[in-house]
């Protein structure tokens, strides 16, 4: 245990100094002092076998390669350890629960948490700090540009315009981390992947805005001087590219264009295809800054090529689905084989992809199959709503028309699960779940792995309440996947109560009791239509993957160090780099880059031997069929309204009394307004009870879901 403490410690120190280190740097960056001693650095380095490029390689990609790689070998020995011990009193647990209160509440971008709030007020304090240093430099020299005779005011608007772009560096430099799944550095501060996402769509944004008005302010220079389509279209030898900037430019607004929440709810081929433009705006990025100001961004791109590799790795074995449950609600659940070895946590997700609908379209979905109760497979539930799960909706029905003899195989492929890395549930004897339409799916997860009797955890909360809020009466069978647990007595769920509220209808209780208790129509498929085999979902582990960092990182910056010294130094003589065209050194980072994913992806294929094929044929889990206990048919009798939004002050009221001094955890999943509601009562709740003294606190904590 000692061992185990002392190792935990060690790997957290390590992954703080390389983050602090990271961070110094580009802190430093911007100053005299650094300028200075980077120039004295790069002569040192341009002695030995790592040249100036090595130099920038090790400093700024270094740092996170290395806390990715110890993040991975942290987590792994972290999920070895019993994660039900209740160790929430950790110093760690409490900053991520204070991190998470809501602090704007009614805000265009939704509910933002202290956490956010306090991360974005340093990200935009570093932008401004660095753009300060950076312009006040460079208005002290106020260097001429040979080609452009300026005044020194245009001289000034062109520096600023050069420096707005530095900014854009520094978004580049993070736009690619929250969106890592399997590299992913965001579990190690508990932050879920579906949140992480909407970090990346706030970095981007600001990319956007940085970019163009970097080019904008540019080429109002040029126009002023006559000289725009010249200066738009040179191909300069030496320096930046202006014609590859433009090209960057445009592929990056077409990205943003596209993913405009109207153009991307409608036209979501049209999203997803286009976002592979960021190849292109990557590799004229490249051609545009030159090879030095590319390694500051680097590292975020390696570790995103690293991960998009190993993700289409996994994703080439193809599965076919055991069965499907059709539900009333135009919905489906899915059974899919798995892995026995293969764990996964609670709100965990997984991409999937229909080969018959669409080779290109990844979806996410939540979990809703807990892996302590079964196994061998996993489940999700999708709802109708776009038209790529309407057209799995209706391919899934037609074949629930077939005859017995008839049955057919429906073969999809799997990304992940991808979950989070810490379960704060854990921390709350008493728990409320709040859910409306498809949040659901996120708390099945929940409530399965509490209700199983395999779990391994050796606590879990005690009282449950879960509110779900559903439109129309038909929509309530949205809760099938969990009435096994309304049915089965658990002594890991002995104080569970279900409230549901139909808000947009009127009608009696015994109507939703008939929509509960109607069995969905279960389409039962073959796993292959040519022999009873199949693969089932695995995925690489988290030491592997920390290997392979190790590996790309090695690889990338041997392979740059010799290609270098071979094409330029050897070649062309010491005092030759200054003289060389810029495309030369950008080649040779594309090059050493190719080499690098490539001897990945060749060692991820030939030594990752994790593959799970058998010959059973598999039995489609039954749903529960025993002796009921009241009327309704359900051991936990649901309390119905119809026609009414839930107050939680009345829906709360019971547990504050119970709970005393204790902490209540509520965990909303669904629409934006609901969260908002949510968040405002459980600041106002907080604020309310320690003004009269009183010790129970509500926690509010946001989930993200995808169906």
């Amino acid at each position: 245990m000692a061992h185990d403490s002392a190792r935990s410690l060690a790997l957290k120190l390590s992954m703080g100094i390389l983050i602090a280190a990271w961070i110094s740097f580009w802190i430093l960056k911007p100053t005299k002092i650094w300028k200075k001693a980077w120039h004295s650095a790069e002569d040192l380095a341009n002695a030995t076998f790592l040249r100036d490029s090595g130099l920038n390689v090790v400093i700024f990609c270094f740092p996170v390669i290395g806390f990715a790689i110890l993040a991975h070998i942290y987590m792994h020995f972290s999920e070895k350890e019993k994660r039900s011990n209740r160790n929430m009193t950790s110093l760690t647990t409490h900053l991520r629960v204070a991190f998470s209160a809501p602090m704007i509440i009614n805000s265009p971008i939704g509910v933002v948490s202290r956490g956010e709030l306090f991360g974005s007020s340093l990200f935009v304090a570093f932008l401004v700090w660095t753009y300060y240093s950076n312009v006040s430099s460079d208005f002290k020299k106020l260097a001429p540009y040979a080609s452009l005779k300026l005044s020194r005011q245009q001289l000034k608007v062109m520096h600023m315009g050069v420096r707005v772009g530095s900014l854009s560096e520094i978004c580049l430099a993070v736009l690619l981390f929250p969106i890592l799944r399997g590299m992913s550095l965001f579990r190690i501060f508990g932050i879920q992947f579906e949140a992480a996402v909407r970090y990346h769509t706030w970095i981007a944004n600001t990319l956007v805005l940085f970019s163009t008005l970097h080019g904008i302010t540019i080429m109002s220079i040029w126009g002023q001087k006559k000289r725009l389509l010249a200066e738009i279209t040179s191909w300069q030898r030496i320096g930046r590219v202006n014609v590859a900037g433009a090209i960057g430019l445009i592929s990056l607004l077409i990205i943003w264009i596209s993913s405009l929440p109207v153009i991307r709810r409608k036209y979501f081929q049209t999203f997803y295809m286009t976002h592979y433009l960021y190849i292109v705006f990557i590799t004229f990025y490249l051609l545009h800054v030159g090879d030095k100001h590319f390694y500051l961004v680097l590292s975020g791109i390696l570790l995103f090529a690293l991960d998009k590799i190993l993700r289409l790795i996994q994703s080439r074995r193809e599965t076919c689905i055991v069965s499907a449950s059709v539900l009333p609600c135009r919905a489906v659940e899915l059974i899919l084989p798995k892995d026995p070895s293969l764990k996964y946590r609670p709100m965990s997700t997984i991409f999937l992809k229909v080969p018959s609908i669409s080779r290109f379209q990844w979806h996410p979905f939540s979990i809703t199959s807990s892996c302590y109760k079964d196994e061998e497979h996993i489940s999700v539930l999708i709802k109708s709503q776009g038209q790529w799960t309407s057209a799995l909706y209706s391919k899934i029905s037609s074949m629930g028309d077939e005859e017995m003899g008839q049955l057919k195989s429906l073969t999809v492929a799997v990304d992940g699960p991808y979950g989070p890395a810490n379960l704060l549930y854990l921390r709350y004897s008493n728990l409320v779940l709040i859910a409306g339409g498809s949040g659901i799916t996120p708390f099945m997860s929940i409530l399965n792995e509490i209700s199983s009797k395999n779990n391994t955890s050796n606590w879990h909360p005690t009282n449950i309440q879960l509110i779900y809020c559903a439109k129309q009466v038909q929509d309530i069978s949205m809760l099938t996947p969990i009435l096994p647990i309304l049915h089965e007595p658990t002594t890991e769920l002995t104080n569970f109560k279900l409230r549901i509220f139909v808000t947009q209808e009127q009608g009696l209780p015994i109507s939703a009791f008939e929509v509960l208790n109607k069995p969905p129509r279960v389409v039962k498929m073959l796993l292959s239509t040519k022999n009873r085999s199949s693969v089932g979902i695995t995925q690489e582990g988290l030491i592997w993957r920390a290997i392979i960092a190790a590996l790309t990182f090695v690889v990338f910056l041997m392979s740059l160090v010799f290609l270098t010294d071979i094409f330029i130094h050897q070649v062309q003589g010491k005092s030759s780099r200054k003289n060389n065209p810029s495309w030369l050194n950008d080649l040779l980072v594309f090059a050493a880059f190719v080499i690098a994913t490539s001897c990945s992806a060749v060692a991820t294929v030939t030594c990752n031997p994790r593959k799970f094929s058998d010959n059973r044929e598999r039995k489609i889990p039954k749903k529960v069929t025993k002796e009921t206990k009241n009327k309704n048919g359900l051991l936990f009798e649901p309390q119905i309204y119809f026609g009414k939004r839930p107050n939680l002050s009345d829906v709360l009221s019971d547990l504050t009394s119970e709970t005393r001094d204790e902490r209540v955890g509520v965990f909303v999943c669904g629409p934006e307004s609901m969260k908002v509601s949510v968040a405002s009562f459980c600041k106002n709740h907080t604020n309310l009870s320690s003004t009269n003294g009183v010790n129970c606190s509500i926690d509010f904590h946001s989930v993200s879901f995808y169906l």
